[in-house]
Formats: C-alpha cells, sequence, structure tokens
C-alpha cells in the first residue's frame, strides 16, 4: 500500500512538472529578455514616464504656509520699467520681508555683477543680513557654465548652489544636497531646509556619512534607483517629492512688497524665497507636473522648484512626511522573475484564452495598484518591466501551454508514443498516399502476453511501467522517421510501416520482439516465458477500393489472435486475401 502511494505520488509529480516545465522555461527566458531590455535602457524613458503619472494621479497636499515666495513677475516688471531686476529693486523687497524677521530669507537670484542702480545699498543689506542666503552655480554643464556667487555673501558663508539636474526627457525629478563632493557647498533648497530646521533646534550630524536630520535619513540617489539607469549620480542627489503643480506655495508678488501692501506678519518665522518668476525668465524647469494640467507642459519656476526641495526636507524631518526611496536593484530583480513567473503559470491553466487574458488585465491592474500605493508610502517600484514581463509570459505560457495540450491530444500519456486519435489520422494520411503511389503498407498489431496475470502479480503501478518501456522496446525497434509507433488500447500497441512490404514488416516485427526479451523483464505470472514476451499480427497492403483501412487491421488483428492461440511469443503474417505482397 506504501509503495502505491509513493507511486501516485512521483507519478503527480511527473506529471506537474511535464505541465509547467515549459511554462517555467518560459517565464525565465522572458525575465532574462527583460533585464537585458532593461539594461540596455530600452524601457527608461517609459518607466520615467509612469513615475511621473503616477505623482500626478497621488491625493492633492496641502500648502505648505512655512515657505513664502516672492516672485519678480512680469506685471512687476513692467511697473518697474525694465527688463533687468535691479539690485535697488531686489534690495527693497529685502529690506520689506527683513523687517518682519523671517527665520531665513533665499536669494534665487544671480548677484555677482551689479545690476545698478543700487548696488551699494543691496552690497550693505547683504552685510547685514545674517540669515540671508544667496546663489551660485558651481557645476558647468548643457545648463551653462558656472556662475560665481556675490563676494559679500560668499566671504559671509551666505552661499548655497542653485544648480539642478535634469533627466534625460528634461525634467527634474531629482534635487542636489550637495551638487559637488569637491567642494563642500549645499544646494539652495538643502541649504534653507538646514537654516529653518536650525531655528528648531536640529542639526546634521558632521560624522555621518549618511546625512540624518532628526529621526530622517536621506539615502543618496544611485545610477540605477528605480526606473534609472547610469543616470548622473554625481554629489549627493535625493529624489524629488513635490507637492504638486506649480502654485503649491502661496507667491506674493515683489512690487506688493516693495509697496508694502502686504500683511504685517506674512513672513515672520518663515522661510522665504526671492526669484524672478517672469516670462521670459530663463530658471524654469520642466517636472514630474509639468503635464498634469493638460497636453503642453508646464514649466515650474525655480524659485519654486527649491522650495519644494525646502519643502520636502522640512517636511520629512518635522511632519514625518514621506521620501520617495527605492528597493536594492538585486530585489528589482526579483519582483520581476516573480511576477513572470506567476504570469507564466497563470497563462499555462486549462481555460478559455478570453478568461486568461482577463486574469492577465487584473494582475497587470493589481500590480500597477499596488506600485501606485507603495508610491504614496514612498516606495517607488517600477511597474513597467514588470508589466511588460507579464504579458510577455502569459502569452508565451498560453503558447506553451496550448502546443502541449496540442501534443497531449496526439500522444499516449503513459508511454509518450502516439494514442489512438494519432494513429487513425495518421493511416487516414497514409493510407491515401500509398494509394496515389500504389506503394505498399505494412502494420504490426502487438499485445503483451498473459499482461491481466502482470498486473495480478505485481500490482498496477509496477504493470505502467512495463507498459512505458515495453513502449520504449517500440521507440527502438522503428528505425524510420516517418514509422508511427502507438498504444492501440490497455496493453495493445500498434506500428504503421509506409512503403513497407510484408517481409519488412515481419522484419520490424521480429525486431520489436527480440527487443522485448533482451529486456528480461520477469514476468512469474507468464505460461510461455519467466520474461515478458509478445504476440504479433503483421499484414502488409497496397491499398484499394476493394478494401477500407478498417477492413485491413482486422485482417492484421486476426494474425495477433492466431499468435496467441498458437502459443505466444511469436509473429504471424495475414494476407489480405487477393494480394501478394
Amino acid at each position: 500500500m506504501g509503495s502505491e502511494v509513493v507511486y501516485q505520488l512521483k507519478l503527480q509529480g511527473q506529471r506537474w512538472l511535464s505541465r509547467y516545465r515549459g511554462a517555467f522555461l518560459s517565464s525565465v527566458a522572458t525575465a532574462s529578455c527583460i533585464f537585458a531590455v532593461r539594461t540596455l535602457g530600452i524601457l527608461q524613458l517609459t518607466e520615467l514616464a509612469a513615475f511621473d503619472r503616477f505623482i500626478q494621479l497621488r491625493p492633492i497636499e496641502p500648502r505648505d504656509d512655512r515657505i513664502i515666495l516672492v516672485g519678480f513677475s512680469e506685471a512687476d516688471l513692467q511697473k518697474l520699467n525694465t527688463s533687468q531686476i535691479s539690485d535697488a529693486a531686489v534690495a527693497a523687497v529685502i529690506q520689506r520681508v527683513r523687517a518682519q524677521q523671517p527665520h531665513v530669507i533665499g536669494l534665487d537670484l544671480y548677484r555677482n555683477l551689479s545690476t545698478e542702480p543700487g548696488h551699494s545699498r543691496l552690497l550693505n543689506l547683504f552685510e547685514t543680513t545674517p540669515n540671508l542666503i544667496g546663489i551660485a552655480k558651481v557645476v558647468g554643464d548643457q545648463q551653462g557654465e558656472t556662475v560665481a556667487g556675490n563676494s559679500v555673501l560668499a566671504d559671509a558663508g551666505q552661499i548655497a548652489a542653485s544648480d539642478v539636474i535634469a533627466d534625460v526627457d528634461g525634467r527634474v525629478r531629482r534635487g542636489f544636497l550637495f551638487p559637488s563632493t569637491d567642494q563642500p557647498i549645499e544646494g539652495l533648497g538643502f541649504r534653507l531646509a538646514l537654516e529653518y530646521l536650525a531655528t528648531q533646534g536640529i542639526f546634521p550630524d558632521s560624522n555621518d556619512t549618511l546625512l540624518q536630520l532628526g529621526q530622517t535619513s536621506f539615502h543618496p540617489f544611485t545610477p540605477n534607483a528605480g526606473g534609472y539607469l547610469n543616470a548622473d549620480a554625481g554629489g549627493y542627489q535625493i529624489l524629488l517629492n513635490p507637492r504638486g503643480e506649480k502654485g503649491k506655495f502661496r507667491m506674493v508678488s515683489a512690487w506688493d512688497v516693495m509697496q508694502g501692501k502686504i500683511p504685517p506678519q506674512l513672513f515672520h518665522n518663515r522661510l522665504v524665497l526671492i526669484g524672478d518668476v517672469s516670462a521670459g525668465a530663463s530658471d524654469s524647469f520642466f517636472t514630474s507636473y509639468s503635464s498634469a494640467s493638460g497636453s503642453s507642459p508646464q514649466p515650474m519656476s525655480g524659485v519654486e522648484l527649491h522650495a519644494n526641495l525646502a519643502s520636502q526636507i522640512i517636511s520629512a524631518v518635522l511632519d514625518r512626511r514621506v521620501l520617495i526611496q527605492t528597493l536594492p536593484e538585486w530585489v528589482e530583480w526579483v519582483l520581476i522573475l516573480g511576477v513572470t513567473v506567476g504570469s507564466a503559470w497563470l497563462g499555462a491553466q486549462r481555460g478559455s484564452h478570453f478568461h486568461k487574458l482577463g486574469w492577465i488585465g487584473f494582475l497587470i491592474l493589481s500590480f500597477s495598484g499596488m506600485s501606485y500605493g507603495l508610491l504614496i508610502l514612498g516606495w517607488w517600484i517600477p511597474v513597467v518591466p514588470s508589466g511588460l514581463a507579464i504579458v510577455l509570459a502569459a502569452l508565451i505560457g498560453m503558447t506553451t501551454e496550448a502546443q502541449r495540450l496540442s501534443i497531449l491530444s496526439n500522444q499516449d500519456g503513459l508511454t509518450q508514443l502516439a494514442n489512438r486519435r494519432s494513429f487513425d489520422e495518421a493511416l487516414e494520411l497514409e493510407w491515401e498516399k500509398a494509394w496515389r503511389s500504389q506503394s505498399p503498407i505494412g502494420v504490426i498489431l502487438c499485445d503483451v502476453d498473459y499482461f491481466k496475470f502482470y498486473n495480478d502479480t505485481y500490482g498496477h503501478a509496477n504493470g505502467d511501467e512495463c507498459l512505458k518501456k515495453v513502449g520504449m522496446a517500440l521507440k527502438r525497434s522503428v528505425k524510420r522517421s516517418f514509422d508511427i509507433a502507438a498504444r492501440y488500447g490497455g496493453e495493445e500497441f500498434i506500428v504503421l510501416l509506409p512503403n513497407t512490404n510484408t517481409a519488412g514488416a515481419m522484419a520490424v516485427a521480429q525486431r520489436i520482439r527480440a527487443e522485448i526479451e533482451a529486456m528480461q523483464l520477469e514476468h512469474k505470472g507468464s505460461k510461455v516465458s519467466p520474461f515478458v514476451t509478445l504476440s504479433l499480427g503483421v499484414s502488409s497492403i497496397i491499398p484499394s477500393s476493394t478494401i477500407t483501412p478498417k477492413a485491413w487491421l482486422e485482417i492484421a488483428d486476426a494474425g495477433l489472435y492466431e499468435a496467441k492461440q498458437t502459443g505466444r511469443n511469436q509473429a504471424v503474417i495475414r494476407e489480405v486475401p487477393g494480394s501478394s505482397l
């Protein structure tokens, strides 16, 4: 009983392996292709676009009122009757802002050269405003050459970097904490956030290689983070987590500030950023939200971009707002492989293609929903490689399953020979060919001698093994590729031999019998031999209209019957009446 259970379990395992081996191998091949395609960077732009879409679909966040923007708009420049923002105008704005005692003031305007009138007045304000941070461009790149900061602010250590890094599609999705490891100068948004947090008693640990502010760690961007491939990870960068499209911070007109048309406590204890937001300003950038409001991209001013980075850092430290992080690269590979295997398994299931496609669509939507949910929680899981893997693996799995079913429909599950249906189709085809060419066709019907006694003696499990070995012997005995060996039913087998006369068919029959004897499969229940033997009926014919294939097989079966009646373990030829081959 125990051996029977073990056999059944082994049989089930073999069936499972036979059924899903193709799906598993196809999933591994598909995952390898996805890995290769991703490594080549072909999916990068699509993945970044998907990331942007998820960013845009996030719930609307409230405005960060700790940050106020002062913008020189096009209308302000018209009122000032100038295309350039003069030092006098900048000084007037700074003086008004400073009077309300903000925590920190950021000036996102280059003041390395004088822009008269008002240069002396502006320098005096620089010297007497210790919480004012100016800018310099420290990295020469496609966006321009380096630009020095104002010397007064630089000498006082009140300069931050205005550098911005754009991706291959021109959008800004990352922000600099430090644009260069060679020059210890902070990015503007980061420096303003540090100054603001310092007023709350929060300072970075200068001994840590990983930046930490309070309980929040800021992990540096890596070249292959998320959907990126070999991206520029110079300096110390983090992924941006903007609050939304342009307009998410309160912005007041520089003209209104200069005229004193502002509430008396508007800037008190706040972070204030001053910059150019006019239509002609070169300081504007496309972001993940640039296409959120319509078909045409909507750029964001540099002052808003720096405000987003400052807000992101402050909110992460004080409000526990999530930072966008990525999984280790090997985890992403495992995830892609996992969904690929799952999709291939789904494609290999029984059922209609319509239902499978429905499940595949559901799987893609579920994975996309999971990725979106994780992004809200601060984790960027690339969705494009996995979605592509799901589709390809499922389609390959469905194709593999269709091929497997096609094979199974023509193959005996136990012996792996052709089954009765496949044989009947082959007989019809070969009969037609032989009739047209008037060539002979041979057939051999085989029956395992005393097989019922074999099952009674050794059990059905061993009986199945015996039939498998007989089937293997038939395969070895049939030499030509177009000959067909099939399981005819139970312990009966049949061999179809195109273009074979009686002598040739008899030679194959004797070869089969010799193969069986050579295996010496023990058979204590046999009455003709201590080993398994076969009885065989042989016939050959040139097809004609006077006989049907079915009638011809009955003649071969009569030869098999005679072989059994006259002692078994032998082959008997039965000729079609009136023919001589």
